[in-house]
Parts: C-alpha cells; structure tokens; sequence
C-alpha cells in the first residue's frame, strides 16, 4: 500500500558509513577538479595541472563504483546512501559538464537538457518517497548517462593531451559527439523512467505493489 513518508525518516538508519562517506568526497572532489582545470588553461604549457585534474576526474569515478560496492560488501545500505548516492551524482556530473562548456567549448545546449533531466529526477525521487513511501530505482539508461558525462569530461581532458599526436581529421578531434550520444540516452532514459512512475505519479489508485513480485522487486520498494 502506498503512503506517504516525512524527510526525517530517512535518519532514521545509519548515516555515517564508509560508502555515504565516499559518496559525498565525490562532492568535495569537484573545487579541486575546478581549480587545476582553471590552473591549466591560464598555463596550458604546464601539464602538471592537467595530470591533477585528470586524476581527480577519475578519482571520483572510482568513488562512484566504490560506495555502492562497499555498501553491499559491509551491509551498509540504507534508504538515506540509494538517494545520497545518484544526488552526490548530479552535483559531480552537472559540475563536470559546466567546467568543459566553460573551458572546452562543450556544447552548452546540452548541458542545460542535461540539467533539466537531472532537475525532474530529483523532483521524481523526493515524489515518490514523500508521497508514495516507495523508493525507485535506477534504471541502466541512468547509470550509462552517468558514465557518459565521465567519458566526455575525461576525453576533453585529454585532448590536448593526444590530440597532437593524431591526424587533423581523426574521431578524437571531435569530443561532442559524446555529448549528442549523452543526448540520445538521456532521452531513452526519460521514456524508461516515464513508463515506470507514471501511473505511481499521476494515477496511484491504478497501482499496486506486490512484494512477492520478482519483477516489481527491481524497480521499486516500500519504504
């Protein structure tokens, strides 16, 4: 039966955990990716700040792949590490995208949809654990959208980098083709997520959740 839930249930379990640790260090990552990308662009001569902000870039993918994993290794899931996780992943992704339109000409267009689907995701998550007491969640297309922004940051980043060593007409010169693959997933993604919740979200009475439904398991739980 669906119900409603108030923020502060989400305390109610373990907040300081080694996972829900690492997913906010993901966070406090990004100042730094921001300040040696600036370093580098104002001396692109010296690539000592271009190493550093490409190893903070993969630094906190390696914390994205490490909390959800250290979580189910130390039994440290909780409601309050599903949400803080894919949050602390819009914070990072948003970020990420804004420094290569700033500094690598990405095409903006394309952050500001990336925004915007990110923007209804929080929406949706809040939604359906507030007024529906049911916890989504997320689906493959989410998790490749994520690994997307990743790949297009860390191919700017290293542009300069192997860009010289290639032909003028090679694949690699032309890192916004990421961002229009980024596009088409998001996309697919909106169409997953709007077939799942739609009937959760607008028509709660035509809903019902079976908890011996294998198939419902993995999309969404009582909270």
């Amino acid at each position: 039966m669906l119900h409603e839930k108030k923020p502060k249930d989400l305390l109610e379990e373990r907040v300081f955990t080694l996972s829900n640790f690492l997913s906010v260090s993901r966070v406090l990552l990004l100042p730094f990716f921001i300040q040696f990308t600036r370093k580098h662009i104002e001396s692109p001569r010296n690539s000592e700040y271009l190493f550093l902000a490409i190893g903070t870039c993969i630094l906190a993918v390696l914390t994205d792949f490490l909390d959800g994993f250290l979580a189910r290794l130390l039994g440290q899931e909780s409601v309050l590490g599903k949400y803080l996780d894919p949050i602390c992943d819009k914070f990072v992704t948003i970020g990420g995208l804004s420094v290569i339109v700033h500094y690598y000409q990405f095409p903006l267009w394309i952050l500001l949809i990336y925004i915007l689907r990110e923007t209804l995701g929080v929406w949706l998550g809040g939604f359906l654990y507030l007024k529906r007491g049911i916890q989504g969640k997320p689906n493959w297309w989410g998790k490749i959208g994520v690994g997307l922004v990743a790949a297009a940051v860390l191919w700017y980043m290293t542009l300069p980098l192997i860009g010289p060593t290639l032909p003028e007409n090679h694949f690699f010169h032309h890192p916004e083709y990421s961002g229009y693959v980024l596009v088409l997933v998001l996309s697919i993604g909106v169409v997953a997520y709007s077939k799942r919740y739609w009937n959760i979200v607008f028509h709660p009475e035509k809903f019902i959740l079976d908890p011996e439904d294998k198939k419902q398991k993995k999309k969404y739980e009582l909270v």
